[in-house]
Formats: structure tokens, C-alpha cells, sequence
């Protein structure tokens, strides 16, 4: 991979419009914790059943990380930048027909097409990130702009917690409505999610318009002999690879358990 001069007001700026993605797709995440138990109750669900909104989010990852690999390597890592910042906006806007028409499902689909959008930032912006500048510092630049989705995780929950949560009703006060007063609070539970994510949409808009307009430096990749026999499982003839996958399999299987249902 060729990097960049880092010196450059080009790559500095580039770079600062990339470390806004980590925080963007950290900040995301940290809201399904305060999904599931919202959605839970606005829906009645199961504890299994509230789970599906992490089945939803990480079977896109699983679905949309070649693919987007494919686009950035045939288009580039702003093509790919983009199709996942309006993916991501996509998904943000479904929440208000999902919230309106009380469709757990359409909650599902546009989880999974946010899903789908971070699925492209994070395959771009870790590689991309680390390219903006010399190969010595390359760690350096990838760890700061983590640092970033660091934080998000760390402020997402007090920020999702106030505009989400801000129509709740205790068990006691449900459990003295009618029927249809317990159904017309619960849908007004459920759609105190419109406001917040018209408006995560519209930003998410907005970003993809600056990265759209922004001219970023071109990362060229040194194309390496491939015989034809070799596809994508022969990358894990690399022990070290397997074993990495391996662990990342179970280090998000257990992150997600926790953060989502303790």
C-alpha cells in the first residue's frame, strides 16, 4: 500500500473527516443496548426475541464485508465511504416509517441496512486511515482515530438514554390502563425514536455531501500475482489469520452478550 505525505493540508484534513467515522459507527453501536430493552418493552417481546436487533445488526456485517471490500478495491475507499455514510443515513431515516407503522420487523430491516453502511465505513476506514500518512506512523494514526469510537461508546448511552428513553412508562402505570391505553403508551414509547434518528440521518447526510465534495488522496495499492486457482479461502492458509478470526469471533460474541443483555 502507497501512503501519503501527512504533511499535506490534504491528508490532515482527510484524515480528520475519517477519525469522524470511528465515532460515528461507535456511537451507533452503543445504541442498540438502549434499543433492545426500549424496543422490548414497546413490543412486548421475549428476551430472545430483543436479541434479534444484534442478529440484525452483526448478519449484515457478516453479509456486506466482502462486498464492500469489492467496491473499494474496484471504486475506491471514497466510493465506499460513501455508499456506507447514505446506507447509514438510509437506515436512520427507516426508523420513522418502522416507528410509525409499530412494525418490530421494519425496526429489524432498518437496523440491518445501518448495519449494512457501517459494514462499508469500518472495511474503509481502518485501512484508509492508516495509509493517510507515513508507514512508521501508521499505528499511530490508526490507534488516535480508535480512540475516537472510544469515546462514542463512552457517551452514547447518556446521549441515547435522554432522547430515546424520554417517554416512559413504569409497570405500574401500565398495568392500571386499559387495553388500548396501554397499546396507544406503548406506541408512544416506541416512536420517541423518530426524533433522534431524522436527525443522526440528516447529519449523516450532510457528511456524505462534505466527504462527496472533498478531494481526498488516492491510495494506491501494490497489485500482487494471484493464480487463478486462489479465492478467498485460500487466505486462511495463514495460521495466524484463522486464529485472529477465530478470536474476533468470540471477543464480539462476548462483547455484544454483555453490553446488550447485562
Amino acid at each position: 500500500m502507497k501512503t501519503t505525505n501527512s504533511g499535506s493540508a490534504t491528508a490532515k484534513f482527510a484524515f480528520i473527516l475519517v477519525t469522524s467515522l470511528f465515532f460515528l459507527w461507535g456511537f451507533s453501536n452503543s445504541l442498540n443496548p438502549i434499543l433492545i430493552p426500549h424496543l422490548q418493552k414497546s413490543f412486548t417481546l421475549t428476551t430472545t426475541q430483543s436479541t434479534l436487533v444484534d442478529s440484525a445488526v452483526y448478519i449484515a456485517y457478516f453479509l456486506l464485508a466482502l462486498p464492500a471490500g469489492y467496491v473499494m478495491k474496484r471504486f475506491g475507499y471514497k466510493t465506499g465511504i460513501i455508499t456506507g455514510l447514505m446506507l447509514f443515513s438510509i437506515g436512520a431515516y427507516l426508523f420513522i416509517p418502522a416507528a410509525n407503522t409499530q412494525s418490530y420487523a421494519f425496526f429489524l430491516f432498518a437496523l440491518f441496512v445501518i448495519a449494512s453502511g457501517l459494514s462499508f465505513l469500518e472495511t474503509a476506514a481502518n485501512p484508509y486511515a492508516a495509509a493517510l500518512g507515513p508507514h512508521e506512523t501508521s499505528t499511530q494514526r490508526l490507534n488516535l482515530a480508535q480512540s475516537f469510537n472510544g469515546l462514542a461508546v463512552a457517551i452514547a448511552p447518556l446521549i441515547g438514554g435522554r432522547v430515546i428513553l424520554t417517554k416512559g412508562y413504569s409497570e405500574d402505570q401500565l398495568s392500571v390502563m386499559t387495553a388500548e391505553g396501554r397499546r396507544i403508551a406503548l406506541a408512544s414509547e416506541a416512536s420517541s425514536v423518530k426524533t433522534p434518528y431524522f436527525i443522526l440521518g440528516t447529519f449523516l447526510l450532510l457528511i456524505a455531501i462534505v466527504f462527496a465534495i472533498t478531494k481526498l488522496p488516492k491510495i494506491q495499492h501494490k497489485e500482487t500475482v494471484r493464480k487463478k486457482s486462489q479465492n478467498i479461502l485460500h487466505a486462511f492458509k495463514h495460521k495466524h489469520l484463522t486464529w485472529a478470526v477465530i478470536a474476533q469471533f468470540f471477543y464480539v460474541g462476548a462483547q455484544v452478550c454483555v453490553m446488550s443483555l447485562f
